[in-house]
């Protein structure tokens, strides 16, 4: 079950995104919060510490808090470049939603995903192309969402540009904690090898991302697979030079 908090983070991102917490507006007290949601002061502070590293509100002391902005700072402390580095595609991509499917994890599945076996998702398949010129397919993707996510993002996941997590985000106040990614090779199935215009059974490469809330639960798992040609992992190494080697 999700930590109470969280669900209290969430329920004020969802209120600042639709306006129903306008700009500007100051919050009543913790004290006045806590007993409108039925929860301690330590429970409150730490969704309103949330809601603060998202960039939404500002507290000061004597000040109280104060909402600050409709949107989630867009930037995460520290993995910024990894983050879009790795997911950037979507920026320059449509995805076209091929079928949806409620399933359950069978053992290789859960092993695949990060999860337990028997775990319920709701199943998104897309095709991404490119935005112009001849419209090549880059990925085929896969994404399992919570049921309970998936009950209310479902029928709002057009097609288009950008990212599931965005549009969760948007729709239901859940946010992107943590972001775990694995890279690892893959044939290309008969099925996803037509769609991107590739021979069976190629050399692919496969992502797995998995989504954390500030609760660490997984709310979202992204499987992605790419040809050989259409995705390159670059990364720099660099040498300390002496005299930062000495005073390390």
């Amino acid at each position: 079950m999700e930590v109470r908090y969280t669900e209290l983070a969430n329920d004020l991102v969802k209120q600042i995104k639709e306006g129903t917490l306008p700009v500007g507006t100051r919050l009543p007290s913790e004290l006045a919060l806590a007993q409108q949601y039925e929860v301690s002061r330590t429970t409150l502070r730490s969704a309103l510490d949330i809601v603060e590293r998202l960039g939404l509100i500002a507290r000061k002391r004597r000040a109280g808090t104060v909402v600050l902005a409709r949107e989630t700072t867009p930037h995460y402390t520290k993995s910024l470049h990894t983050i879009d580095d790795l997911v950037n595609y979507a920026s320059y991509t449509d995805r076209t939603v091929m079928g949806t499917e409620s399933v359950v994890c069978d053992a290789p599945l859960a092993a695949s995903l990060g999860c337990r076996p028997g775990q319920p998702w709701i199943k998104v398949s897309m095709l991404r192309c490119e935005q112009h010129g001849e419209r090549q397919p880059v990925c085929w993707t896969d994404a399992y969402l919570d049921p309970q996510i998936g009950e209310d993002v479902l029928a709002m996941i057009p097609d288009g540009p950008g990212l599931i997590c965005h549009l969760i985000e948007t729709q239901t106040g859940r946010t992107l904690k943590d972001l775990k990614q694995e890279i690892g090779a893959t044939t290309l199935s008969p099925e996803i090898a037509t769609h991107l215009q590739a021979a069976p059974h190629a050399t692919g490469l496969e992502i797995t991302r998995q989504y954390y809330d500030a609760a660490k639960q997984a709310f979202l798992v992204t499987v992605s697979t790419y040809p050989a040609d259409k995705f390159k992992f670059v990364f720099w190494m660099h040498r300390n030079n002496a005299g930062d080697a000495r005073r390390d």
